[in-house]
This record gives C-alpha cells, sequence and structure tokens, in this order.
C-alpha cells in the first residue's frame, strides 16, 4: 500500500508541477499553447490509469502486466505527458500546420486514444479467453532448463544474434539507414539478428536468480553491458539504451524478484537518464549521417565515433538543451496521429496512388509466405511513401500508432473492433505462457519477446506477421539453448557413470 501511495504521490507531484508550469510561465493565452488539451489530457489519462487501478484494487497489480505495460511503456507517456507538451507549447513539429481545425481535430484524437485504449483492455478482460490461453499453454513444450545449465547456450545463442546483427547492419537492415529494394533473405537474416536480444534477456534473466554473484555472473554481466552499449551506440536511434533498460527490467520481474521502492525509484531514474541521453546521442548521430542511404561498416562506425567527439566538444548545457528539446517532440504521439485523423478521408484516394492502401487486408493474407519463396510479395505499406503522403518529408519514420492505421482502413468503428481483437490475443498469449505458472526459462523468454514484438508507435496491419514471425524465431532459439543444454546435461551424467 506505501508503495502504490508512493506511486500515486509522484505522479500527482508531476502533474501539478506541469500544470504550474503552463500557468506561470507560459499562460493560457500564449499563442503557443493548446490549453484547451487540458481536460482531454486528463481523461485520457484517466482511462489509461483505470485498469492499473483496478488491478491494484484486486491485489494483483504487476508492473509487467499487458495492460499496466502498455500504459507505462507508452500510452501514457506518449499521450498524456506528449500531450501536455503540446498543451503547453513544448512540442510544436512542423507538422501540427497539417491538422485542418486543431480546435476539433486535436480533441477528436484523444477520443480515438480513449477507444482504442478502452478496447485493448475490454479485448483482455473477456473470461474465457483465459481458460482457452491455459489450455493452449498444455499444450506447449515442459522445457526444463535447469540455472546451471544455462549460461553457455545461451552464450552461444548470444554470438550467434551477434553474428547475424553484424550482418544485418552490413545489409543495411539495421539502424539508421535503409535498403533501396528488400532482397529474397533480408526478412530471415533480420529474425535472426533477434537471437541477440533473445540471448540478452536470457541471461539477464540467469543473472538475477542467481542468490549470489560469483565470477561467471560477473563475467555475464560485463558482457551484457558491453553488447547492450555497443549495439545502442551503432542503432543510433533515440530509443535503444531505454529498450534495453526495459528488457533488463522485465528480467527482473520475470526471475522471481520482488520489486520494492528502491526499484520503481532506482528505475525511474535510469529510465529517465536513458531518455535524455537516447535524445542527445540518437539526435546527434541523425544530424551527422544526415540520411537514411546504406553505406559500409567501416562508414558506419566512423559516424559513430564523430558523434561522441562531437559531444565531447559541447558544452554540458547545449547537450542538455538539446537533449530535453528532442525529448519533448520525440515523446508526443499526438501531434502526428492528429495529421492522419485530420487528413485520413481526404487523402484516401492519394493513398491508392501511393500504394500504401488496404496494408491490413493486405499483411494479414500474405505475412505468411516467407519473400524468400515469393520475391515479388508486395510491401503493405513503405514508411517513405506514409510520410512523403502525410508529412511531406520522405527521410523521416513518423508515429501512426494501431489506432491511427485502422482509422485509414476502416473508419472510426474500426478502432475499437481493432483493439478488442488485439486485446483478446494479448490475453491468450499471457495466459499460456505466464499467468498462473512456474517459472520457467522458455516461456518467459518467449513472451517477453513476443509482448515487446507488439508496437504501438507502428502500424496495426505487421502486429500480428511480427507475433508470428518473432514469435517461431523466439521459439528456434530457445530450443537451440535446449539442445545444448540437454547435451552438457547429457555429456555430465555419462562422465559421472563412467566415474
Amino acid at each position: 500500500m506505501r508503495l502504490i501511495y508512493g506511486i500515486l504521490i509522484l505522479w500527482g507531484l508531476f502533474a501539478a508541477s506541469i500544470f504550474t508550469v503552463l500557468v506561470s510561465e507560459f499562460g493560457f493565452g500564449d499563442a503557443s499553447s493548446r490549453y484547451y488539451l487540458l481536460p482531454w489530457c486528463v481523461a485520457t489519462g484517466l482511462v489509461i490509469a483505470a485498469p492499473s487501478v483496478y488491478l491494484f484494487y484486486k491485489g494483483r497489480f504487476d508492473l509487467f502486466h499487458p495492460l499496466v505495460f502498455a500504459a507505462w511503456g507508452y500510452f501514457f507517456p506518449g499521450f498524456v505527458i506528449g500531450g501536455l507538451a503540446v498543451a503547453a507549447g513544448f512540442s510544436q513539429p512542423y507538422f501540427l500546420a497539417f491538422v485542418q481545425d486543431e480546435h476539433y481535430n486535436l480533441p477528436l484524437t484523444f477520443v480515438y486514444i480513449m477507444l482504442g485504449y478502452a478496447g485493448l483492455t475490454l479485448g483482455f478482460s473477456i473470461p474465457f479467453l483465459s481458460r482457452f490461453g491455459a489450455w493452449l499453454g498444455s499444450w506447449l513444450p515442459k522445457w526444463e532448463i535447469a540455472d546451471r545449465e544455462l549460461p553457455i547456450p545461451a552464450l552461444l545463442l548470444l554470438a550467434l544474434g551477434l553474428v547475424n546483427t553484424i550482418l544485418a547492419f552490413g545489409m543495411g537492415l539495421l539502424g539508421f539507414q535503409k535498403t533501396e529494394t528488400i532482397g529474397a533473405y533480408d526478412g530471415i537474416v533480420f529474425l535472426l539478428s533477434l537471437f541477440l536480444m533473445e540471448a540478452i534477456f536470457l541471461l539477464w534473466l540467469y543473472v538475477f536468480r542467481a542468490k549470489q554473484h560469483g565470477f561467471t555472473q560477473t563475467l555475464i554481466i560485463g558482457i551484457l553491458l558491453a553488447t547492450v552499449l555497443i549495439k545502442s551506440a551503432f542503432q543510433g536511434n533515440r530509443g535503444s539504451l531505454i529498450q534495453m533498460l526495459i528488457l533488463a527490467a522485465f528480467a527482473f520481474g520475470y526471475s522471481g524478484r520482488k520489486l520494492t521502492t528502491k526499484h520503481y525509484v532506482g528505475g525511474a531514474v535510469l529510465i529517465t537518464v536513458a531518455l535524455v541521453i537516447g535524445m542527445i546521442y540518437g539526435t546527434t548521430f541523425r544530424s551527422i549521417k544526415q540520411s537514411q542511404d546504406q553505406v559500409g561498416l567501416g562508414e558506419y562506425a566512423g559516424v559513430v565515433t564523430e558523434t561522441f567527439d562531437r559531444l565531447a566538444d559541447q558544452d554540458i548545457g547545449t547537450i542538455l538543451s538539446n537533449g530535453f528539446g528532442a525529448l519533448a517532440e520525440r515523446i508526443d504521439a499526438v501531434s502526428s496521429l492528429a495529421v492522419v485523423v485530420s487528413n485520413y478521408e481526404a487523402l484516401a484516394p492519394y493513398e491508392e496512388v501511393w500504394g500504401i492502401n488496404n496494408n491490413i487486408y493486405v499483411d494479414t493474407v500474405t505475412f505468411f509466405i516467407p519473400r524468400a519463396i515469393w520475391t515479388d510479395k508486395p510491401i503493405s505499406i513503405e514508411p517513405s511513401k506514409y510520410a512523403d503522403l502525410y508529412f511531406n518529408y520522405s527521410e523521416n519514420s513518423f508515429t501512426m500508432t494501431p489506432m491511427g492505421d485502422l482509422l485509414r482502413n476502416f473508419g472510426p468503428w474500426g478502432v475499437p473492433i481493432g483493439m478488442i481483437l488485439l486485446g483478446m490475443l494479448i490475453r491468450v498469449m499471457y495466459a499460456a505462457f505466464i499467468e498462473n505458472r512456474e517459472f520457467s526459462y522458455w516461456r518467459a523468454t518467449v513472451f517477453f519477446m513476443l509482448l515487446t514484438s507488439i508496437n504501438y508507435e507502428g502500424v496495426y496491419s505487421l502486429i500480428v506477421p511480427m507475433l508470428f514471425k518473432i514469435g517461431l524465431t523466439a521459439f528456434l532459439g530457445m530450443a537451440i539453448v535446449r539442445f545444448f543444454a540437454g547435451t552438457a546435461r547429457l555429456s555430465s551424467r555419462l562422465v559421472t557413470s563412467r566415474g
């Protein structure tokens, strides 16, 4: 109770601070402020907080519950804090000029956000889905991996993922770059690069489950920190570092450790620092590289080095100013969604010309056919074409959100119905892998890979295809780990029997 009260007090103080800034610094009459959005921000915050409050009331509050994770991991920062940033005038992206009749379309955007999260919650809450998921979970393999058997197989998976990650960078599939054409095997290389994330999660699970940290755990922590920092530097985006922090937090929670007040406070501080560092580094990296043109690994590494050199030459005030400015615009998901809400009907005929219409249908009926087999498989929606049509700038990836994608494809009714279906799918996965189950390395890892593959910034059409592809990849990765763990166990038994 003290922990939850503490969290509520912190949220209240944060909201009060934001309101104070609005009144004292910007004023309600300032040309850059949009004070009329404040009630919509509050209403959206209440809708997003409702499931977490209900779970707390029922004694089932869990920071890594799918609905709670969606709330603090994306919906609350992106739409509530992001909405406050728009209301205060902190976030002033150029494309706000594309929103027709702001006083109507910006509040309407919050309505679709509330419908989306409420639909997700409603779909997740359907009672029979828990029993159905539990039944499906009973058919899953009973793979048991002991703590002592995990390190070497997980490190082998890490090495395999690292090799594929380097290959993916060289092919232009990762980082701040894009390929001109999609090869037949590009998708396979990208998916195999996810072994790296899967192995990192497994090894953090192992570290957090250890009652005492000896040489093995210390060595693994060193390898993980080095891998995470190097990958984040090469990724060149603003969110890579915080993604790795969230990964470690999930591993801590799924390892069986009990979260205490110091963990919540420490995690909040680390996430804030990671956000600011990510904004500073990612913005500087992109300003140096300038475009997403594919380059060689050597040249790409040179951009990383130059980014650190430039940051070292700047004074701390400039760095922090640039970081907070970029953070305000990056966290704002309201403005980009509002552009879709305002213009999707008028731009519908042009979507067909650009070839980005009906993307949900296209992905649904084609995702299970590998590009290696169907080399001319259509691309449902190219981010550059979407960016060019809606934002008049094709050199950047803009947030669409599942709500925006559903609105484009099916109109207003598509938003709650589509999100209800997504909530139902998440509920089945949660019951099959996590809910009311004993700890299992493979179940925890596969569920983490599945849950974090749901991109609430991206398009709805890719959610099911990515769940399918990443689920198979994660399952294959755990099969590799179990194979080597089983081989080591068998070898140990043979040595013991001969002795």
